[in-house]
């Protein structure tokens, strides 16, 4: 699929005002992190975000937001890193528009993740969430990565991986994204240069639970009379599929770029 078809639906979906309902006013879109204190999307989204930095021993340097949407994930590393030291890119030229809005502080790019236009060795960190089975490919964006990124340098990011297509469609995951073995998965940055620091199986705690919550938002939905029967009915049985399929796994990951050897 072209760039431009996938840009536009993509925006369509995220920018749907029924998206936006269920993730709260702080823009995210991404499944979460559900801890049991978690009471909605956004504590969730909030969650995850502080998973993934915790990754990073210490905050410090310059830090990229690859994919970074409506630009919530961009704004909440504010809490850790100064405006003039982050930096967020999105392919879809809307969404950048709107993380502009949402984050005005920060320095935020229209570009491609597997094609960066920075030069090498740019940034001390990069973050990533939910978006790296979206681009075209997995590979090269890791390779990219590596390249903008500082000796030492990490990378964090949640990411999903696809047994095959059957679930979210081939516009959304790339066929050669679909990874069959965690251990095709791990080469994937070792070919690429990284040492793999952290790889964490999230699938119950990240996209079930999410699945689990909109489930029961959609059940308040209906009784609240917000949506009709048919619609209710549709949305439970294709979350009913993603609960049960076993051909998809959700993972916190991560990785470093080797220090150079003098």
């Amino acid at each position: 699929m072209a760039n431009t078809e996938f840009v536009s639906k993509f925006d369509n979906l995220i920018l749907n005002p029924e998206t936006r309902k269920i993730y709260g006013q702080e823009e995210f879109f991404n499944v979460g992190y559900w801890s049991s204190d978690s009471h909605n999307q956004q504590e969730a989204c909030f969650n995850l975000m502080e998973k993934l930095l915790g990754f990073i021993p210490e905050k410090k340097g310059t830090i990229l937001d690859v994919g970074c949407g409506l630009g919530a994930t961009t704004s909440y590393l504010l809490k850790y890193y100064s405006s003039e030291r982050v930096v967020g890119i999105n392919i879809s030229p809307q969404q950048i528009e709107r993380s502009t809005v949402n984050t005005p502080e920060c320095k935020l790019i229209c570009m491609d993740a597997v094609q960066m236009e920075f030069e090498d060795d740019l940034f001390d960190n990069i973050i990533c969430v939910e978006a790296a089975f979206y681009f075209n490919t997995r590979e090269k964006f890791l390779k990219e990565a590596y390249r903008v990124l500082k000796p030492g340098g990490h990378l964090i990011l949640c990411d999903l991986i696809f047994e095959n297509t059957k679930l979210l469609g081939d516009w959304i995951v790339p066929q050669k994204n679909i990874i069959k073995e965690i251990e095709e998965y791990k080469s994937l940055y070792q070919q690429a240069g990284f040492q793999l620091s952290e790889l964490v199986d999230a699938t119950d705690e990240c996209w079930k639970n999410h699945f689990r919550y909109l489930k029961s938002w959609f059940m308040e939905e209906f009784k609240a009379g917000d949506v009709d029967e048919k619609t209710y009915q549709f949305n439970v049985d294709a979350i009913d599929n993603l609960l049960s399929s076993s051909s998809m796994a959700y993972w916190l990951v991560s990785a470093r770029k080797p220090l150079k050897i003098l």
